[in-house]
């Protein structure tokens, strides 16, 4: 058996990490996906005849990482995967050895302290079988909520006044929540398809409690559901509070076409440690689509 780390794949290795996270899909009904992008720590375990078949795969994704000068603590975040009919073969402790060596390296490197979370979808009754046995002690989930649009959506009328800004960096659009001429809130999307993916959902505190979010949360689904939008300016905002001590919201700048939204389903994900947050999308319409879970070690 031969043990391979690596922070990029090439095409090969891609296409054996799909055929087996597809198997172990087959197997179970779990829900979660591979990582194949460059910069992530990989471990591929491989046996079979000249050890060329693919049987374990993970990844370990360092997030958050403190600084020398930080009394943060990161984390180290690993996933797994390995064929059905391979184990209890010792290939999940060597490739979960070689990640937490890994881990322990980059703590060296950056002299910093990483916490080690093993990630799971709950689905799996091998999985839960492992991290019974090894003693991971279950922390936290964040789930994935989805709902579709409908014409009552469209049809939503806002108190709020909402607001696209330009679309940022990172392909997606900023939307300005401002009530008699004051901004309270901002929210990030990112379309696909006909699908949209809310984040960065927010009221500033001094306008929570009283009704905003939920107004807010319906106008943007009212918006999305529009196949037809009309984008108002927005250069005649010009309050730009902090919303939070770690975002602000950036300079507004004027947006008047048209654009064409066919949305037909939206999703977020929430902490489960945020209740506000994920009551709010309970009490719009949202349900819960995929669960991930924390398990510390």
């Amino acid at each position: 058996m031969k043990l391979l780390h690596t922070t990029a794949l090439n095409e090969e290795q891609k296409n054996a990490v799909l055929a087996l996270t597809e198997a172990c899909k087959k197997a179970e009904p779990i829900s979660l996906s591979a990582a194949l992008e460059d910069g992530i720590d990989y471990f591929l375990s491989y046996g079979g005849k000249d050890d060329g078949i693919l049987l374990g795969y993970s990844f370990l994704f360092f997030a958050g990482s403190p600084t020398d000068q930080s009394d943060d603590v990161g984390s180290a975040e690993f996933m797994a995967f390995v064929h059905p009919a391979h184990r209890r073969k010792g290939i999940f402790t060597g490739m979960l050895n070689e990640a937490l060596a890994c881990t322990e390296a980059y703590e060296k490197e950056h002299h910093c302290e990483m916490d080690f979370y093993l990630l799971s979808d709950q689905k799996s009754e091998d999985a839960d079988a492992v991290l019974a046995l090894i003693g991971a002690e279950y922390w936290y989930s964040e789930y994935t909520m989805t709902r579709g649009l409908t014409e009552k959506d469209r049809a939503y009328q806002s108190k709020v006044q909402i607001q696209r800004d330009d679309q940022s960096p990172d392909g997606s659009d900023l939307y300005i929540a401002s009530l008699e001429g004051q901004i309270i809130g901002t929210c990030a999307v990112i379309l696909s398809g006909q699908s949209a993916y809310l984040y960065s959902f927010q009221i500033k505190e001094n306008f929570q409690s009283q009704g905003h979010g939920k107004d807010f949360l319906l106008g943007m689904l009212s918006l999305l559901a529009s196949e037809t939008e009309s984008i108002p300016e927005a250069g005649d905002i010009s309050e730009t509070e902090s919303i939070s001590k770690a975002e602000s919201i950036p300079e507004t700048k004027k947006v008047s076409e048209t654009r064409k939204r066919p949305v037909d389903s939206v999703s977020v994900q929430v902490s489960g440690l945020n209740y506000i947050a994920r009551n709010l999308y309970k009490k719009t319409g949202f349900r819960t689509a995929d669960t991930l879970s924390y398990y510390i070690y």
